[in-house]
């Protein structure tokens, strides 16, 4: 089939403790405010209803275990913001009709990584208080990061995972997968309901308190247990 120009190549992330072989990205979802002491910070109350937003999946930054990314700063922001978050890999694809339900998400799972989710807090303001869409805020270029995935067998127990985050060698984030708002089997059970995931999803399951600003050649490392590390350095656009 000729194209018009080269087609754009599929985003992968290498696979942990595999040679040669990588996770095709298909579609990147994230939730929001899943964690009670994150959800406390931002001024909510009790267990709402989970919310959803997506970003590119060419928007992907992979950072390999031992290594430094560099991480072009935003365009059209002067107040970038980062968070740690646990990221599932859906490796099987879901019926045509019909949803997940929490007792059959696990076999749809593949694996887990660790994340940074970015967002343009000037734009997010902006667009809550004018009530529009939130891609400007949330699914701009070089906008989440992700370690190797690492498959689900060799992890432990993603209940509860020690989670951390450090902006020039200050924390900035810390806590625990147990504090989880949703589960990560409601989650799937709950995205399904709206959307058919396939092979190749990601999703970024929310953070505990502490998101913050980021300048331009600042460094940050951080990642969560038996899940992956990182360590990145925010570069010029």
């Amino acid at each position: 089939m000729p194209f018009l120009f080269p087609q754009a190549l599929v985003p992968a992330v290498p696979v942990s403790g595999e040679k040669d072989i990588y996770f095709p990205v298909h579609r990147v979802y994230c939730v929001g405010a899943n964690y009670a002491d994150h959800v406390a910070e931002v001024g909510s109350e009790g267990r709402e209803k989970p919310f959803f937003f997506s970003k590119p999946a060419d928007a992907l930054v992979v950072c390999r275990e031992g290594k430094e990314v560099e991480i072009p700063y935003a365009r059209d922001t002067d107040n970038l913001c980062l968070e740690v978050e646990l990221v599932v890999a859906i490796g099987q694809t879901a019926p045509k009709v019909g949803k997940i339900t929490p007792e059959e998400a696990e076999k749809y799972i593949f694996g887990y990584a660790a994340g940074v989710e970015f967002t343009r807090r000037n734009w997010q303001k902006y667009v809550r208080e004018n009530r529009q869409p939130w891609e400007k805020a949330k699914g701009f270029d070089y906008s989440a990061l992700v370690t190797e995935i690492k498959d689900k067998r060799r992890m432990p127990d993603p209940d509860n995972l020690s989670i951390w985050l450090y902006v020039d060698n200050q924390e900035r984030q810390r806590g625990n997968t147990d504090r989880m708002i949703w589960k990560i089997p409601e989650i799937i059970s709950k995205l399904s309901e709206s959307w058919r995931l396939t092979a190749g999803d990601l999703i970024y399951t929310g953070t505990p308190a502490g998101s913050g600003p980021i300048k331009e050649g600042q460094s940050f490392e951080g990642g969560i247990n038996g899940a992956g590390t990182f360590k990145a350095k925010m570069v010029a656009p």
